[in-house]
């Protein structure tokens, strides 16, 4: 299976092509307003954008919560690309990504996962997730939370925290994987088994989720 994915909702730029079992990733990280176009993608890890599309099982993104700008003009591009192309178009959250690396750091066959990104100084985007052996399954829905309530959730015993969005206390926590980050590289990983499930991943269904409303913070 060769899947082209792509995380461009942050201060980062990630792209990767999954070729079965091989992934080939480049990420840069960059100012908000300064993120790299996208042939300078495509060159990075060597993708032919003229021919390469007709050989691919699927595209998928990281459709958020994160960046509004960055999410709508990736949503933008991939589904004009998937349309004429004909490919599925895969979302992936961005947090769903961040769990699905951390899983890589933790040894237990089972863990509890609690992820975050920065929303602002006061809110944070958050999911707890829950890895079972090479599963990595949300356990609630994506939400937004306080960082008063962040706090209260690093008391918690037995279980691990990735992401940006936590209060700086997590810095000094045991089991805080600061080494765990959202690439494109987990995005073409878990849209492969999504892809595997022989499920319709229809472009014009593939939408960012922004969780706090657009209006709220255009970066």
């Amino acid at each position: 299976m060769k899947i082209l994915s792509f995380d461009v909702s942050g201060n980062y730029s990630s792209i990767s092509f999954l070729n079965n079992e091989e992934v080939n990733t480049f990420t840069q990280t960059h100012d908000r307003k300064e993120r790299p176009g996208w042939d300078k993608l495509f060159e990075s890890i060597g993708f032919d954008s003229d021919e390469g599309f007709d050989v691919l099982n699927g595209i998928a993104f990281a459709c958020g919560p994160g960046s509004y700008t960055a999410l709508r003009i990736t949503a933008s591009f991939l589904k004009a690309i998937a349309e004429i192309k004909k490919l599925p178009l895969v979302p992936i959250s961005n947090l769903e990504s961040i769990a699905k690396e951390s899983s890589h750091w933790i040894s237990e066959n089972k863990a509890k996962i609690f992820v975050t990104i920065e929303a602002d100084a006061n809110e944070s985007y958050f999911c707890s997730y829950e890895k079972n052996n090479d599963e990595v399954l949300a356990i609630e829905e994506e939400s937004v939370i306080k960082m008063d309530h962040l706090l209260k959730i690093l008391d918690e015993d037995d279980c691990y925290f990735a992401g940006s969005g936590w209060p700086e206390q997590i810095e000094k926590h045991p089991n805080f994987l600061s080494q765990a980050i959202g690439s494109a590289e987990s995005i073409a990983i878990i849209a492969k088994k999504k892809l595997e499930t022989n499920q319709d991943f229809l472009p014009e269904d593939a939408n960012p989720v922004y969780l706090k409303t657009p209006d709220y913070k255009k970066s």
